[in-house]
């Protein structure tokens, strides 16, 4: 009753929620937050929503392949909330959901373990890491369901009940068609955890499982993607038959790992403070070293509860090692082994120690001064994109007239303030607002939930194509668009004046529209 009081003390619960929104508080502070894939998937879910509306043109170019990609319940839930909302309110709250609901789903799990649940406080830190920044928002909405999934499975172990053997198979679907990283690692972790007791009992616990792995058997027999995915993760050499894997030098492997985690700025903060974290999880460790031989022989509940924590902590270095041993990518498949370092750092934290008394206490004040300061430094940086880097990106897309065909040409597609691309697919934003199709778009990938209709789509374009605007000729290339969305250059398009004329003309963005009688 002492431990459950604890658990519910008030201030507790406002520290943490304080934390909480603290961290999802940078994603609503601006019109358009710097996460690189982020336009694609607003641009993807405003296909699904309005995929007949005539004036946004949708249903002349595309059509629907939900049964395509694995992300079916983000998809399908931010197309819900966007029928209420619109697009990017669902995606806010998506996004929302995913940075709020990794600490909470950690503290379930660490209730589940018996652990301390402070010890969800190291999440924090973790939240604006690289993959969010790079918009892999389903990989990061994955990993509160598996995080969620594992506490349910270990409450199945203590105690069977059809509600948790239910709740446990909900999970576990909604996980895969979320991410199938994260499932995997919640697949193993449930499957570890049910064992135990003999067999029957252990086929009873992992019943629950059998949905989901169902319905992973049927996407990897039945879906281009699924079958490239399945393909990556057996590849263990390069004389495999199809596109080779690429693999990452040891080296390399391990001088990347910062970036992969929370070295999202360009400043150095982020990097010192995931230094800082690092110390604390090795005090965490070296305060906590000895502790249960001091407190006497475990009783029989504590045993039983050393053993599943154990099968939980298996999770950490199995995702360390897939890190070096899995390939970087594989044919459109990037990045596959970069997933891993969160994943080893996230599974890392049910299994610390958790130091008491006052050094436990100045240990978690430690974190929690590092959850502030770091999300503190990603709202800055946010609002300095917003302010001094997007420029006059809405008024370019208003110059165009809903429901167009429009290329994007992004020669600066940089940022000064957070590390990748984040205007790379900047030209989704209007298709996200405007309708219309564009280019570059996901449409053409394995994984989208709508394709390009063959009977009119623009050509194919080569990989990297969004990358290398500098070899596009416009004259040549672009025949099948009537508009162009510049950011940089204007490159090769500033001397076609027979074919392409300005119609918006800013310090960053640019719009170009086809001369009539132009066509070449």
């Amino acid at each position: 009753m002492l431990e459950r009081l604890r658990r519910l003390s008030l201030p507790w619960e406002l520290l943490f929620g304080a934390l909480a929104v603290l961290s999802a508080a940078p994603v609503w502070l601006v019109d358009h937050p710097p996460i690189q894939d982020l336009p694609q998937h607003l641009a993807a879910i405003r296909v699904l929503a309005d995929h007949g509306d005539a004036d946004l043109g949708f249903a002349r170019w595309f059509e629907l392949s939900l049964g395509s990609t694995q992300y079916l319940a983000y998809y399908l839930v931010a197309l819900a909330l966007s029928k209420v909302g619109g697009v990017v309110l669902a995606n806010r709250l998506l996004i929302t959901a995913a940075v709020v609901g990794t600490p909470y789903a950690m503290r379930a799990l660490l209730r589940a373990l018996g652990r301390d649940e402070r010890l969800a406080l190291f999440v924090f830190p973790l939240t604006w890491n690289a993959h969010l920044i790079l918009g892999f928002l389903n990989f990061v909405s994955a990993i509160p369901l598996a995080l969620w999934g594992l506490a349910v499975a270990v409450r199945l172990r203590e105690e069977h009940t059809r509600g948790r053997a239910i709740g446990l198979a909900v999970l576990s679907v909604v996980t895969f068609y979320t991410h199938v990283v994260p499932f995997g690692f919640l697949g193993l972790g449930a499957g570890l955890v049910a064992m135990g007791d003999g067999l029957r009992e252990t086929g009873r616990r992992w019943l629950p499982l059998v949905p989901a792995a169902l319905a992973a058997v049927a996407w990897t027999q039945t879906s281009p993607a699924g079958e490239s995915t399945l393909t990556a993760a057996l590849l263990s050499d390069e004389s495999s038959a199809g596109p080779e894997p690429q693999f990452m030098a040891w080296m390399d492997a391990v001088r990347e790992i910062p970036m992969w985690l929370t070295d999202v700025l360009h400043v150095e903060t982020d990097e010192k403070l995931l230094v800082v974290w690092g110390v604390l999880v090795l005090a965490a460790i070296a305060l906590g070293a000895g502790r249960s031989s001091e407190e006497g022989a475990a009783s029989r509940d504590e045993v039983r509860a050393g053993s599943l924590l154990r099968r939980v902590g298996l999770l950490a270095p199995v995702a360390a090692l897939a890190y070096f041993v899995t390939p970087a990518s594989y044919d459109w498949i990037w990045p596959i082994n970069a997933r891993f370092p969160l994943l080893a750092l996230v599974f890392l934290i049910p299994i610390l120690p958790a130091p008491r008394r006052w050094p436990g206490a100045l240990l978690f004040a430690g974190v929690v001064a590092v959850s502030v300061l770091s999300s503190l430094e990603v709202a800055s940086a946010f609002r300095a994109f917003e302010e001094e880097e997007v420029g006059e990106l809405d008024a370019a897309i208003e110059a165009i007239p809903p429901g167009q065909k429009v290329a994007g040409l992004v020669f600066d597609r940089g940022s000064g303030q957070v590390k990748f691309s984040p205007f790379l697919h900047a030209v989704a934003w209007y298709q996200a607002e405007r309708g219309g199709a564009v280019m570059f778009t996901f449409a053409d990938f394995p994984h989208s939930p709508f394709r390009f209709r063959e009977d009119d789509r623009p050509p194919r374009v080569p990989p990297r194509w969004e990358w290398t605007p500098e070899r596009v000729d416009p004259a040549r290339d672009l025949d099948w668009y009537d508009w162009v969305l510049v950011r940089g250059g204007p490159g090769r398009i500033e001397r076609q004046r027979d074919l392409w004329e300005p119609v918006h003309r800013g310090p960053r963005w640019s719009v170009w529209k086809r001369v009539a009688g132009g066509a070449p």
